[in-house]
């Protein structure tokens, strides 16, 4: 039976107690009971409180902690290889209100950003690693940064200048459209 339930659950790369109860048709309380001799046999990993995973990668863990959300910031950049800085925080943006802001998994540290519901776009579906994950797009990820206050202005203009044909400036202001001081910022930055 441990075989079968291993199989079904490598489909989600996060899972709670209730998709154990839905592939075992049981009860919440008996597939707590589960995860919890699969997580002291070392098959599964509890990332927070009732959510696990039997992934290594925190890239891939991330997108799925909360629903709706995406890996953003630096981390994005790097997967966009915009950057070859290797960010020790991958940063994932959410509508969803959470009491932890940040959890450890692995060697890396997952912090979460609320934002509202109307700045909540420019992501996409990729796959990584075979995983489906949801990342920023690369002029969201710095906009993203520069309003969680992740990026400094200077450290934004510079990764826009040096990178004219991957960034699109005219993106940039289209997502930070919301904020008027933050394009008047980036407005004052890209003209020095």
């Amino acid at each position: 039976m441990q075989k079968e339930l291993v199989k079904a659950l490598e489909r989600y790369p996060v899972f709670n107690a209730g998709d154990i109860a839905g592939v075992l048709g049981k009860d919440k309380k008996y597939a707590y009971i589960v995860a919890h001799r699969l997580k002291k046999a070392g098959v599964i990993k509890e990332i927070e409180k009732g959510k696990y995973t039997m992934e290594n990668d925190p890239f891939i863990v991330g997108s799925w902690i909360v629903w709706p959300s995406y890996i953003s910031g630096w981390a994005a950049l790097n997967y966009h290889k915009l950057t070859e800085q290797l960010p020790f925080t991958i940063h994932i943006v959410t509508t969803r209100k959470r009491k932890r802001k940040v959890i450890r998994f692995g060697n890396a540290r997952i912090e979460f950003i609320m934002l509202k519901k109307e700045a909540f776009c420019g992501f996409q579906r990729v796959i990584y690693q075979g995983r489906e994950i949801f990342i920023a797009e690369k002029e969201k990820a710095i906009v993203d940064a520069l309003m969680a206050k992740k990026m400094s202005l200077s450290e934004a203009t510079e990764l826009i200048k040096s990178n004219p044909g991957k960034i699109n400036r005219k993106k940039v202001f289209y997502y930070a459209g919301k904020s008027k001081r933050l394009i008047k910022q980036l407005r004052g930055a890209m003209d020095n």
